[in-house]
This record gives structure tokens, sequence and C-alpha cells, in this order.
């Protein structure tokens, strides 16, 4: 029987709580859950039940894997990887030529773990080959080696062969997982720190020593096709066939370890995937996840006051996020929560008068001066943008409340003309009180002599005489 989701119905549920039973899909884990999740409701232990689109086990896609470089895209590398070199020959331009094929062909082994890991069963083009980064690898492994083989020789020198011996097993088991972390994290930092390694191997438990165990046959039967070659055909055919053949083991192996990594995400997002790296953009990702999943389930729940209080943490460490203060926003307008909206107040009106959402606006203006009466909008500059905006829209009396003791409350701003302005223009244009617009324009003319509004005052007195309006625009405002 199927299970879904209890928060995403559409999803199948891969996780069971064992405190509150719940049943989980992968989008209410935490990034960082890996084979040690806990429930985001009653923090117990999850268990992973996986679901009806379970992934097939690698040990029955043998015949898969063997088919994957008969593609058209691995095939044509590898054919350009063994013809073109012998074509090449051994002088200069052969090595310049077999560096770059090497470069090439490393750069698409590795492209081939990424895309199969993401559930991609297609090989990728060809051009991913050639698009760069495949020195970059090479070199990174080639430390590698170079770190393991020196293990293995300072081994040797002072604990004996038999050490080195068994220094150089534990490093072929380690290996796979060397470079599953390196095709991830693309750092040799990470692919030989003991920690991941160990990490890996823990993370996917038996399946890690199937999957050598087949590695070990894979290997051993290239070595014996290699053997055969080298035996009975010529120098030079024997090379080329060579080159073919071990790219072509090569292709099944790099595939098969991608195919891990895909099977077994759940138990390896710890380890692999997102893993604490120290780089603080990891972590600013696992903590969004994480405050999204409480989030979710909080408003799901039906628990408005713990969506909200996440949400406020997740904007003061993002204030910039527009996507966060808009749902902040629009929660706290269904909650009616006055008092935090008063507090959210100005980068929450400087949001929707940037989105050009003035019904928003009018609605929770509307809402601020009627709960709480003492609120005003505390910055000038926003105060004289808002009362353009809804001057344009015909709410004259908002747009007066909004400026009302502008002066006052803004000592020495230079947006006062402007609004003394704006304000006759709405008493005499908006509201029909050619009296009092006639006031503020006076008021303009003695107050701020010098300013270019100022020359324009005995006209709109003489056009306010007349018709009992103001002409528009008598200014034209950045």
């Amino acid at each position: 029987m199927e299970t879904y989701c209890r928060y995403h119905p559409l999803e199948h549920a891969g996780w069971h709580c064992l405190g509150c039973h719940r049943h989980l899909c992968n989008h209410c884990v935490a990034a960082d859950a890996g084979a040690h999740a806990h429930c985001p409701v009653c923090q117990a232990v999850l268990r992973y039940t996986g679901s009806a689109a379970d992934i097939e086990p690698f040990w029955q896609r043998l015949s898969d894997f063997f088919a994957y470089p008969v593609a058209k895209a691995p095939l044509a590398l590898v054919s350009i990887c063994t013809i073109v070199p012998a074509i090449a020959g051994d002088g200069l331009l052969g090595l310049i030529v077999g560096v770059f094929l090497l470069c090439a062909q490393t750069k698409y082994m590795y492209s081939i773990i990424e895309t199969t890991q993401q559930g991609k069963m297609a090989p990728p083009t060809l051009s991913s080959a050639f698009s760069g980064g495949g020195l970059s690898l090479v070199l990174q492994q080639v430390v590698i080696f170079f770190v393991f083989f020196g293990l293995v020789f300072v081994a040797g020198i002072w604990l004996g062969q038999g050490a080195a011996l068994l220094v150089l097993a534990f490093i072929c088991l380690l290996f796979p997982a060397c470079v599953m972390i390196l095709a991830t994290e693309r750092r040799v930092s990470e692919a030989i720190d003991p920690n991941r390694l160990i990490g890996v191997i823990q993370g996917l438990g038996w399946p890690y020593f199937v999957m050598f165990g087949y590695l070990v046959l894979l290997l051993l039967g290239m070595g014996a096709v290699l053997s055969f070659v080298t035996d009975h055909f010529g120098a030079v055919l024997a090379r080329t066939v060579t080159g073919f053949v071990t790219s072509y083991f090569f292709l099944v192996i790099f595939h098969m370890l991608g195919y891990l990594l895909f099977q077994y995400q759940h138990r390896l997002d710890s380890v692999i995937t997102a893993a604490d790296t120290g780089r603080p953009l990891e972590r600013h990702v696992k903590e969004d996840k994480k405050f999204q999943i409480e989030i979710d389930i909080a408003l799901k729940e039906g628990q408005y006051d713990v969506a909200i209080e996440a949400l406020i943490v997740q904007f003061n460490r993002k204030p910039h996020d527009k996507l966060i203060l808009d749902r902040l926003f629009k929660l706290l307008m269904l909650t009616q929560k006055w008092d935090l909206l008063d507090k959210k107040s100005r980068p929450v009106l400087a949001l929707l008068l940037e989105a050009g959402r003035i019904r928003e606006i009018r609605q929770m203006l509307r809402g601020l001066y009627k709960q709480r009466p003492e609120f005003e909008v505390r910055d000038p500059q926003l105060a004289f943008h808002l009362a353009q905006s809804l001057y344009h829209v015909g709410e004259y009396r908002l747009l007066l409340r909004i400026l009302k003791d502008f002066g006052n409350r803004f000592k020495n701003a230079t947006q006062e003309p402007e609004v003394l302005e704006l304000s006759a223009r709405t008493l005499a244009n908006g509201l029909h009180n050619g009296s009092k617009a006639k006031m503020y324009l006076q008021y303009l003319a003695k107050e701020f002599p010098a300013h270019s509004l100022a020359d324009k005052v005995p006209e709109s007195l003489q056009s306010l005489e007349k018709s009992g309006r103001i002409p528009e625009p008598i200014a034209k405002f950045g």
C-alpha cells in the first residue's frame, strides 16, 4: 500500500516518525538529515521506509551498467580517445594530444557521476567532456594518488612491508568513497579527509562492500582482457585495444558509483551532498531548508504564531530577501497582527510600493490607522512616495493622513516643499477644499521662497481662484 506525505499529499512518504507516527516526504526532512533524520514536529528519530517509487538496487542493474558505455556519446568519446592518440604517434604532438584527451575523458567520467547521482540514466553529451575543468580534475586526482602512495611508502619505511600492504589494501577500500566525494565536492581536502571517507562507508553500510566486491571483479576482468590483448596482439593494435577496453571499464565503474550515490542519497545527505564543509553558503542553504520546513508544517498545522516567528527570524537573518518579507506580510495581514505589521511597516510598505501593489498598501494602512492610532510612516521619503502613489488612485484622505504634520515629524526633510504642493493639489483637485489648499500654497511660498515650486505659486493661486483647481502637474518630481 502506498503511503503519502501528511503535508504534501501528492508526494510518496519516504520517512516514518517513530514518535508521532507521521509519514513525511523528502521535502519535510532537513537538508542535513542523512541517515540520522529527526522529525521536524516532535524531533523523534525518523525511519527511512522508501516508497512506491523506490530505486532499483544497483546489483540488479549490472546489465545496464555494461550497456551504458555503448551509447552514442560515451562510445564516441572512447573512440576518439583511442584512435586519435594512435594517429598522433609518440612524439611531442602525441604527448600534447594524449594529455588533452586524458583531461576530456576524466571530465566526462566525473560528469557521469554527477548526472547519474541526479537520477539521469542517459549519458552526458559529448560536449560536456570538452567544456573545461578536466585539467583541474586530473591534477586533483594526481595529488590524491601522491598522498595515498606516500602513505604506503611511509608505512613501508617505518613499519615494514606487511604494514605497507595493509595500508594499501585499506586505501583501495577507501578509494571509491574518495572518488564519490571528489565528484561531488571538487576539493582534494574533502576527498582525502578520513572523517568524510569513513562517513561515506558508514552511511552506505553493507552496500558499499557489495559495490567494492563488484569493482574488484570488474578490475580483475579488465586485467584479464588486457593480458590477453598484450599476449596475442601486435604492439600498435594492443595499445589501441588496451585504451578502448580501459576506457570502457572505467565508464562502467563511474556510472556504478554515481548510481550508488543516487540510490542511497537519503543516507549520504549529511556526508556528501549537504556536508558542512565550512562554506557559509552551504550552511545557509541548510538553515534555509530547515526554516522552510518549519514554516510549511506550522502553516499546515494551523500554528500561525510559530510560522510568523520563524519568518521573522529568517527575515532578520536575510533582511533583503523580498520573498520572505512578502510571505511575512501576507501572514500578518491574514492573522491581523497589527502590532507586528507596525514594527515591520517600513520594509513592507517599501516592498509593496516597489511592486506597485497599491490595493494592499491601502488595506495595510487603513488597518494600521484603525487598530493602532499612534501609527505613522516613519520615513519621510517613503511617506512622500506613498502619498504620490495614493494620489493617482484617488485615495486622498489616506494620502493626507500619511502626510499629516510632515514638517513637524521630519525636521529639515528635503521633501517638505513637494509635500506642501501635493497636499494643496489633493485638497483642491481631490477634496474640493480650495480655501485650505490656498493656505498650503501660501505657506510654501513663504517658507521656501528659493524653491522652484514657490515660483509657480502665483500661477497656481490664480488657477485656484478661476476654476477651483491647481494645474496637474505643476512640477515633475523625480
